[in-house]
């Protein structure tokens, strides 16, 4: 590094300056702006800036393509002279104070393909269609070739085929084996159309890049594979093997996720999959609902470090998704999907399956304060939870997780969930779900011994009358250690809904809540905010404290013609915080999503610890 004009005297240590330009390592506007400050301030912005050129890019931006043009001046002019041949007009650069191709540490191959044809289309905008596919092969290739050739640091591959205009140059680049042997994190997005020669391409070209994977890397903790085709039946399992066989060449292997398809036609696979990383294991996605994954289950009792555990449906993949493939229906097999084996305590914290428990019925229309009626109410409706897929399963993994679990985002839950909670569970700190009413006793019992509990978000659909004790039962259990609650409540009688939250509020007490959250657009009523802002006064004079001014009220907007009153509102932020937001996290999950990014921020943080 040049400390050339780095000033001794400075009372900023070196390493501060190191930690402040890693915040901005995300912001691409202000590390270009910190180029031109002086010589120190390039050298710590440039590796940052062009250790990432693909990620965090606006392609929109009409600059944008000039990092082509960066790259296309470190090609020698033999590389150059190709180029020219194929018409593109290349003017002489200025020579380079940095050799930019060998900072790269991340390469994302759509980004990469948009970019060229934005800089084919900037330098020739009137020509840039004659000869063009000449073009863009010729300059995707020698670019590539110069990447992968001079990068000694690539720890992310990105591989994206979308369709037949995407190209998959860089597997056959010379240099591709020994660019990747340090590789951390690995992305395939591929789908696959219909027609024959571009499907046996398709299969070539990716048993050659798992088998290049399998030969010359060791190192990978982070694997992202969704392979999916155009009703091309059991595509995958051309190339599952080679799969297999590049994930257990890894040493150790943190985080996995898999698309359904992927899944469903390679059962087996995916279970030795599973298998041969279950002791390094922290992550693992599963695009797809748990009632058509049930039956890995078995895998997971050896994960004993398995962190988060996901199933997420994932948007147009309605028909893939509800597809019963066999042993999934226990009541038409009469068969039971779980074979009986034993539990390990597993290190499961955060669980994310918004899928809703069959069996629910969320009707009640007189509720009383009576728990052995709601228990004869139940037996009642006959219904059996053993007969639901999606409660029985999450019953096995609430079970395996016990006071390990931490965060925990469900859809609509039922009985049999609230008591394994209940029994099993106690350490929780955030808990997502939707709560059929007639279950709302037991969850104010499940409160009660959630001791830990920061954040809630719940979802009920309130009957027309419900007894008060009920809610000022509800507001009593709710935990000292609640900080955040989100609350999704609606009702034929939307008057209902503002005397819930009046009595809720009014017997919460002045506890650690700094900040409520409104889900639904039936919520939104002016006397509702006025019950909050009142709440929120309360709790100031209460306290005599400015901190507690720090209270924050958060609500979403769906139909932007129904807002509170905006002079309430403006009078209602000189004591509170009020939000409005158009994008509902009621569904996100409450963990950072995993990542060589994350690992690698953490491994920083670790290392400035020990350093300390």
């Amino acid at each position: 590094m040049d400390f050339s004009e780095f000033n001794v005297n400075s009372p900023i240590p070196v390493e501060c300056y190191d930690e402040i330009f890693y915040q901005l390592r995300n912001d691409r506007k202000t590390l270009h702006s910190c180029i031109f400050v002086n010589r120190f301030f390039c050298h710590l912005a440039t590796p940052l800036l062009w250790g990432k050129p693909f990620e965090h890019i606006n392609l929109d931006s009409p600059k944008s393509p000039l990092i082509i043009n960066t790259y296309i001046s470190s090609l020698v002019d033999e590389d150059k002279s190709y180029l020219l041949h194929t018409g593109i007009p290349l003017e002489s650069p200025e020579a380079t104070y940095f050799y930019y191709p060998e900072l790269l540490k991340s390469f994302n191959s759509q980004t990469f393909q948009s970019l060229i044809e934005r800089w084919l289309m900037l330098i020739d905008p009137y020509n840039y269609r004659v000869n063009y596919q000449d073009k863009f092969i010729y300059t995707s290739y020698l670019v590539g070739n110069l990447l992968f050739a001079s990068m000694k640091r690539l720890k992310s591959l990105k591989y994206f085929k979308l369709n037949s205009h995407d190209r998959v140059f860089f597997i056959k680049h010379k240099e591709f084996v020994y660019s990747i042997s340090r590789l951390i994190n690995l992305e395939v997005t591929h789908f696959v159309g219909g027609r024959y020669p571009s499907i046996q391409s398709d299969e070539d070209n990716l048993n050659d890049l798992f088998i290049a994977l399998s030969r010359y890397t060791s190192s990978i903790r982070f694997v992202k594979i969704n392979i999916s085709s155009n009703n091309i039946i059991s595509f995958t399992t051309r190339f599952i093997k080679n799969i297999s066989d590049f994930i257990a060449h890894q040493f150790k292997i943190e985080g996995l996720s898999f698309n359904e398809s992927l899944i469903t036609e390679n059962l087996f696979e995916f279970g030795e999959i599973i298998k041969s990383q279950e002791t390094n294991l922290k992550y693992l996605t599963i695009e797809g609902k748990l009632k058509n994954f049930a039956s890995i289950i078995k895998q997971l009792r050896n994960c004993t470090n398995l962190e988060s555990l996901i199933f997420e449906r994932k948007e147009g993949e309605e028909g893939m998704m509800d597809v019963n493939w066999g042993s999934c229906d226990i009541k038409m097999r009469g068969v039971p999907i779980f074979e009986k084996f034993g539990f390990n305590q597993l290190n499961i914290k955060n669980i994310y399956c918004v899928e809703d428990c069959v069996g629910v019925d969320n009707e009640y229309i007189n509720c009383i304060y009576d728990e052995h009626q709601q228990q004869h109410q139940q037996q009642k409706n006959g219904f059996s939870v053993s007969d639901d897929i999606v409660a029985f399963g999450l019953k096995k993994i609430l079970i395996m997780t016990k006071t390990n679990l931490r965060t925990l985002n469900l859809g609509r839950i039922n009985t049999s969930i609230i008591t394994t909670l209940g029994k099993n569970c106690h350490n929780l700190t955030h808990l997502s779900c939707e709560l059929p009413i007639k279950d709302f006793w037991l969850f104010i019992r499940l409160l009660e011994v959630l001791g830990e509990l920061e954040h809630l978000k719940l979802k009920l659909k309130l009957p027309p009358m419900l007894n008060d004790n009920y809610i000022v039962a509800f507001a009593n259990s709710l935990p000292s250690s609640l900080k955040k609650l989100g609350l999704n409540l609606c009702c034929v009688e939307e008057e209902f809904i503002t005397y819930f939250l009046l009595k809720l509020l009014e017997n919460m007490g002045y506890n650690k809540l700094c900040e409520l959250y409104f889900y639904n657009d039936q919520m939104i009523r002016n006397d509702n905010l006025r019950i909050i802002l009142q709440f929120a006064l309360n709790r100031i004079r209460y306290y005599e404290n400015s901190d507690y001014r720090n209270f924050k009220f958060k609500y979403v907007i769906e139909n932007f013609n129904q807002d509170f009153d905006q002079f309430l509102i403006q009078n209602g932020r000189e004591y509170i915080g009020i939000i409005r937001e158009e994008v509902s996290d009621f569904y996100h999950p409450f963990y950072e999503s995993f990542g060589f990014e994350t690992v690698l921020k953490n491994k920083r943080d670790r290392d400035k610890s020990l350093a300390n």
